[in-house]
């Protein structure tokens, strides 16, 4: 009993301890605006991301597996011409914050040609963790270093079953040496997607299937998200001619 509490104990620390620089956030220089392009057509690789969905996390330690619910929503977000996701976790019941994780965002580092996931770990300190890595084969796949245990952070997430699941599983490579062991994983349905059912239409601001209407001149468009209709409606005209 006494070793799988320190265990947890361990994990815990390693997953919310504030993480060491591991890529920059964004090059100091000001993006032009082919890079602004360069960076949206990335993270639109992840377009499947976006939209509120139901997630149970599991986690097993030792004989115990410990089971739990989320409520986990990605969206898009605009600012300057730039584009990008961020997502938020919630309990089920739509209190608090998700386990490990309150928000966080994904954006593309033009220069590094890399993706930086940063989360904002549950618990008072509300300590940030910044993960680098790559979309191949429909899956995000990130890591980061503890800098004081030299402990190794990796997370892949994607979607599955033809984009009606999401999935996202946490690995720990201890001391930076040997193979992965999983930390927790978590999985789950899409909000108000019905298997099957008709196609969505496309989002007028990122392409994505969106479910959202808005308006302009009386006539009626769509979006994926509350970002994106923030963003149409700040400037219909542009994506309207679009």
């Amino acid at each position: 009993m006494l070793k799988r509490t320190i265990g947890l104990a361990a994990l815990a620390v390693g997953l919310l301890g504030l993480s060491g620089p591991t890529g920059s956030a964004q090059p100091d220089k000001k993006p032009t605006p082919a890079d602004l392009a360069k960076s949206k057509k990335a993270i639109q690789e992840l377009q499947d991301f976006v939209g509120e969905w139901n997630i149970e996390g599991t986690q097993k330690m030792g004989a115990t597996t410990t089971a739990w619910k989320e409520k986990v929503t990605w969206g898009w977000t605009f600012k300057d011409g730039d584009g990008w996701l961020i997502v938020k976790f919630a309990e089920a019941k739509g209190t608090g914050t998700g386990k490990y994780y309150t928000s966080g965002e994904v954006r593309y580092d033009v220069e590094k040609k890399k993706y930086l996931l940063t989360l904002v770990a549950a618990g008072k300190d509300a300590a940030k963790q910044e993960f680098v890595g790559d979309f191949a084969r429909g899956a995000l796949k990130v890591e980061r270093k503890d800098p004081k245990t030299n402990d190794v952070y990796r997370i892949t997430l994607n979607t599955v079953s033809e984009g009606e699941r999401m999935a996202m599983k946490v690995e720990k490579q201890d001391g930076g040496k040997g193979p992965f062991s999983a930390a927790f994983a978590m999985n789950g349905p899409k909000e108000g997607l019905v298997a099957g059912g008709p196609k969505k239409p496309e989002c007028i601001v990122s392409g994505g299937a969106a479910t959202t209407p808005v308006s302009y001149n009386g006539k009626t468009y769509y979006v994926c998200c509350s970002g994106c209709r923030d963003e149409f409606n700040a400037n219909p005209a542009k994506y309207v001619k679009k």
